[in-house]
């Protein structure tokens, strides 16, 4: 009789066990992580780095640029930096990050689709401070808004 109650009540500690891990909330990283594998099979480009003391992930998708939060229930993204408008088909052919002392650049190079293309509207970007972007003109570094009028 003691070792049915033993298994008895091993088997429903164990039952309530599975269903509370079943059921727990992901931890922030773990919930990065599975980000990170879906984006993968995207094609996005995930980036980690620190700006002005501050930790930020970033992630280029299509030739545009999201700041992650991983602080929430969902991983949240903000679009921080797109290719200007471009009136027929284009694509995305290649996205990337680097770092220096100072700033955190993303080449986006947005081609258009048939008679040959070109960077069409992508280009090189560059931040401090992760919200705040310039574009590289033949005049040199321009604020965002005013660099793709």
């Amino acid at each position: 009789m003691g070792v049915k109650r033993f298994l008895f009540g091993f088997c429903v500690a164990a039952s309530a066990a599975a269903g509370l891990w079943f059921f727990r909330t992901p931890t922030a990283e773990e919930r990065l992580a599975a980000y990170e594998k879906a984006a993968a099979t995207r094609g996005s480009v995930i980036y980690h780095t620190t700006l002005l003391d501050k930790h930020m992930i970033f992630e280029a998708e299509n030739c545009r640029v999201y700041l992650l939060d991983n602080t929430g229930p969902e991983v949240q993204r903000t679009k921080v930096v797109r290719p200007g408008f471009y009136f027929f088909l284009d694509g995305c052919m290649e996205q990337s990050f680097s770092r220096d002392a100072d700033y955190l650049y993303v080449y986006l190079a947005n081609r258009a689709i048939g008679a040959g293309g070109g960077n069409t509207s992508g280009g090189n970007y560059r931040t401090k401070d992760g919200l705040t972007w310039e574009k590289r003109m033949d005049r040199g570094w321009e604020a965002v808004e005013t660099a793709q009028l």
